[in-house]
């Protein structure tokens, strides 16, 4: 569960779409009914769909006015995702912890690369 989150998981935002869809997994959704639901930003809900979209969770499908979406995992993912869900009911603190342990590390990681000297050839 823990490496699903570290891998997919980049903000409590995705987690929460994600959720969404996996709540009502036999419906379609538009990324603006998902904004209005969840009471974000459309731009930002598009992103977040996009994502999950690219990471085989959720599918795709271009209607003749919008992109439609769908919760769509392979069945080892849908058994960890229902792990989070649980989770994140029961101690969404955890949850919350685990995904910003992973940001921080992206943070440091980026911070550390600022400062990385590389060594060019024929030195």
């Amino acid at each position: 569960m823990r490496r699903f989150v570290s891998m997919h998981v980049s903000s409590i935002e995705l987690l929460e779409v994600l959720l969404l869809l996996r709540q009502s997994a036999d419906k379609e959704w538009r990324a603006e009914d998902v904004a209005r639901v969840i009471g974000s930003s459309m731009m930002s809900i598009r992103d977040r769909l996009a994502n999950l979209s690219a990471r085989n969770l959720v599918a795709a499908r271009e209607g003749s006015d919008d992109i439609w979406y769908r919760y769509a995992p392979e069945e080892d993912l849908a058994r960890v995702i229902e792990e989070v869900a649980a989770l994140y009911k029961e101690r969404r603190l955890t949850v919350i912890n685990m995904i910003y342990a992973r940001q921080a590390a992206g943070d440091i990681e980026s911070f550390a690369d600022a400062f990385r000297i590389f060594k060019k050839e024929g030195d």
